[in-house]
């Protein structure tokens, strides 16, 4: 850490801006990591795990923290890469013959490789085409794979990023056929418990779950807020089901700087593996991001931060560290969807490098860049009947905005609170009237399918596992 203010200082003054955050976010808590090396040298529980009880967080309470699970999941490929088990370049469909079966909507299924599944550059689908996140529970393995008929590909190889949930899930079954183990079983074996990472399970079990914050999904309109419901992820549990603590989280961290002269002998990870996990792979056209193996980096002004985000039914979390200053941090909250996690954990990291002014408390962009404007008009029977238009929210409270921009309808966010999950995509008319393949943003290439009611109006629409159910 870099800056004339002393440590202490610092250290205060971001104590009070994420006590200021808890009270300005509506957060019931935060728990707060700060590594530097080899060490979790600064920990915070800010307001409470559990409403009902008051009782604050700790270093060592659970969250689920959803798709950091990703990162994990593509150290051990790299492990049996590195065993000689698979090659990168693999076609899933070398270790999954399965997904022989997969549908080439855009995509060709020989060009869906390990590598491109790691980078989100392989062109699936987001989730399965199994019911997923309006659910109670996720499908299945077993299921999953019985799926794979009617999976799509819907982006060619390399064409964009496209996230996929489903692309980790499956290389979840790479690592347990390749391994000879199963997914859960290898990482504890060869990650988890090498690592220290004691607190850290995939499956909590009931009489197990007080060990675990409370996690909360937000009201827009009233102070009381419900327990969000305790979803497994099932057949894709390799893309996002960890439960996980500051302090593992703080390990997992650590050693993302065990390279070069900070080597450690027979490491779970050799350096140079290391170096290939977080190099960078494809970047944003501006350079501010880039996609690596699992992480993605990130950067703001000089620096570049490593990490990855999560969230999933009650629960938001980031990590980010940067490699040349050796520090990391670790933002864990009780509530899902929360769309400032990002920027808070920059804001943490950029003080600590003595950066007096860093990037504002800010959600994502309201206005996607990669769409031209458009002017208002007066209404006329093309632009002003359109009967999709309309305020739509996904459990558990993601909402979004169907609007009629410039002749086409989009998806856009919503500033009611801006999460942007499925914005940023234009909704173009196929075959089916009601159905709408997608361009742009996280649901490129899938297809939206809308509900209507005896007026012919829209009542609700599906999108990547979601359902969207009209407001307005």
């Amino acid at each position: 850490m870099t800056s004339c203010r002393s440590r202490n200082d610092i250290l205060a003054d971001i104590e009070n801006e994420l006590e200021q955050v808890l009270q300005d976010e509506r957060l019931p808590g935060l728990s707060v990591g700060i590594v530097v090396d080899q060490e979790l040298s600064w920990s915070r529980g800010l307001g409470t795990r559990d409403l009902a009880t008051g009782e604050p967080a700790d270093e060592h309470t659970l969250h689920r923290v959803a798709s950091i699970t990703k990162t994990l999941t593509t150290a051990a490929v790299l492990q049996l890469r590195d065993r000689g088990k698979l090659s990168l370049e693999d076609p899933l469909e070398r270790h999954l013959p399965e997904f022989a079966e997969a549908r080439e909507v855009a995509g060709k299924r020989d060009q869906v490789t390990l590598l491109r599944l790691l980078t989100h550059r392989a062109g699936l689908v987001t989730e399965t085409p199994l019911p997923t996140w309006s659910t109670d529970e996720f499908p299945t393995r077993d299921e999953v794979l019985a799926a794979l008929p009617q999976t799509e590909i819907v982006l060619p190889a390399d064409h964009a990023f496209k996230y996929s949930n489903l692309a980790f899930g499956l290389l979840g079954e790479v690592i347990t056929r390749a391994s000879g183990q199963d997914y859960f079983d290898y990482v504890a074996e060869h990650l988890l418990g090498p690592l220290g990472m004691t607190d850290s399970v995939y499956w909590l079990p009931e009489d197990q779950r007080h060990r675990m914050a409370v996690g909360y999904s937000p009201d827009l309109y009233r102070d009381g807020l419900k327990p969000a419901p305790y979803v497994g992820l099932g057949g894709v549990a390799a893309c996002g089901q960890l439960h996980s603590s500051v302090t593992d989280l703080a390990r997992w961290i650590s050693l993302q700087f065990r390279v070069g002269e900070h080597a450690i002998p027979n490491d779970v990870l050799a350096p140079n593996t290391l170096d290939d996990f977080h190099q960078p792979r494809y970047s944003e056209p501006d350079w501010s991001a880039a996609q690596c193996l699992g992480w993605r980096s990130l950067r703001v002004g000089e620096n570049v931060y490593h990490g990855h985000g999560g969230g999933i039914f009650g629960f938001a979390s980031q990590i980010l560290f940067s490699r040349p200053h050796r520090i990391g941090a670790i933002v864990l909250a009780n509530l899902w969807p929360y769309p400032m996690i990002q920027s808070l954990t920059v804001r943490i990291l950029e003080r600590l490098l003595g950066n007096p002014d860093p990037p504002p408390l800010t959600p994502p962009a309201l206005n996607p860049t990669d769409h031209d404007s458009s002017r208002p008009v007066a209404a006329d029977a093309e632009n002003g009947t359109d009967d999709r238009a309309g305020l739509y929210v996904a459990e558990p409270g993601v909402p979004v905005h169907v609007a009629v921009r410039a002749g086409q309808l989009r998806l856009e966010i919503s500033p009611l609170w801006p999460y942007p999950l499925h914005t940023g995509g234009v909704l173009e008319p196929t075959d089916n009237p009601l159905a709408f393949r997608i361009r742009g943003g996280r649901g490129a290439g899938e297809v939206a399918v809308f509900e209507i009611d005896d007026r012919d109006v829209a009542t609700d629409f599906t999108l990547g596992g979601f359902v969207y159910r009209r407001m307005m």
